[in-house]
């Protein structure tokens, strides 16, 4: 119903991660408000939605390669990660559980 009311409105919606990145929980770090804070600017001045993106797997969502006062490899959270093998793994788990196979 969201999508559809999106679609109908032509609206935008930001998933913006001010949780964990960098690996899981005591390997990773909190986002960091500075780094939270460009992102939520760009998105009110228009910028994000100008710059080119890619599309993740799995989720399907589109990321921007650039954004002002962001480290690239932040945008991208598996490339924060150090442990790629650990990353693909939890997003095999939610794969898995999205289509009802856990």
């Amino acid at each position: 119903m969201l999508a559809a009311k999106m679609r109908q409105f032509n609206s935008q919606a930001w998933l913006i991660n001010t949780g964990w990145t960098g690996g899981k929980y005591g390997v990773g770090k909190r986002m960091s408000l500075k780094i939270t804070r460009s992102i939520i600017d760009a998105i009110h001045d228009d910028v994000l939605v100008k710059v080119p993106t890619k599309t993740l797997p799995v989720f399907g969502l589109e990321v921007p390669l650039t954004c002002p006062g962001v480290p690239s490899e932040t945008l991208d959270a598996q490339a924060t990660w150090q442990n790629k093998v650990i990353f693909i793994f939890f997003f095999c788990i939610y794969q898995s559980f999205s289509e009802g196979r856990l």
